[in-house]
Formats: C-alpha cells, sequence, structure tokens
C-alpha cells in the first residue's frame, strides 16, 4: 500500500513478519508501546528504566501469535500483533489486533489507518474481533467516529 507524503513522494507501507532473530527490535518498540499505555495500565519502569517486556511466547511453538513489524519506506514505524484468539479450539479461529503501536512520527499521517487496512488484508476471510482498553476514552471516541 502507498500513501501520498504531505510534502510529495510516496511512502510504502509493509507488514514484515517479526522472526525470532528480530525479536530484538520488537522488544524494543515494546518499550515505547508500554510508556504510551503507562497512562491507562498503571504500569511502572523497573530499577533499570525499563518495562517489564517478555515476548518469548510468540516463538515457543504457540501459533496463535503473529507479529508484524510496520515499516514505511523501509523504515520501522510501529507493530502491530495478530492473535488467533481460539486457535486451539476453533480450526477458523477469530483474530484478533491484539498489539498495534504507530511511533509518534507517524501517527496522524494515515500510515496507521492503512497498516491496520493491511492487517485486516493479511486474513481477508477471517472472523476479526476489535477491541480497546474500557479506560482509554481517545481511542474509544475515535473508533466510535470512524465507524459512524
Amino acid at each position: 500500500m502507498k500513501l501520498e507524503k504531505k510534502r510529495g513522494g510516496m511512502m510504502e507501507i509493509n507488514l514484515v513478519p517479526v522472526t525470532f532473530e528480530d525479536k530484538e527490535v520488537l522488544t524494543n518498540l515494546y518499550q515505547f508501546y508500554n510508556y504510551d499505555f503507562s497512562l491507562f495500565t498503571d504500569q511502572d519502569v523497573n530499577q533499570h528504566g525499563e518495562f517489564e517486556v517478555n515476548i518469548d511466547y510468540f516463538w515457543e511453538g504457540d501459533h496463535r501469535w503473529n507479529p508484524y513489524l510496520i515499516e514505511v519506506s523501509g523504515n520501522v514505524a510501529g507493530f502491530v500483533v495478530v492473535l488467533f484468539e481460539n486457535l486451539d479450539t476453533d480450526p477458523d479461529p477469530t483474530h484478533v489486533i491484539y498489539d498495534f503501536m504507530i511511533l509518534q512520527k507517524y501517527r496522524r499521517t494515515g500510515i496507521g489507518t492503512a497498516a491496520a487496512i493491511k492487517t485486516l488484508d493479511l486474513f481477508k476471510e477471517a472472523k476479526w474481533k476489535l477491541a480497546q482498553m474500557e479506560n482509554n476514552k481517545s481511542a474509544i471516541h475515535s473508533f466510535l467516529a470512524k465507524s459512524s
């Protein structure tokens, strides 16, 4: 998918599956994600000034987890994690955008929307469930504004 830049040119948006070898990149991005969400989760950093992040389970044989880097013209702009929610009990599982983060630089440019559409297009025939934290009023307001 391509988006027009505000000052001309095109931005290429891609979803790149995160391999175990790229785990550190995703772990680092989760620091920003947890920072943004600390307002809603009340999570604190540890004694090293870091949020506790453990995403090893994405690669430990649990095929329900599908992490992707969101790249814009070759630069990492965020990530999305798709969970096949009930894969262990249903051959046609419900798909959930479990985590989704766009770096500040890329927000309010259409990149988040384009990345979300690309994510839904990865699994076109899937059943999807959309949700957000109940106390994240801005996400709820944004979702309701776009769906009306």
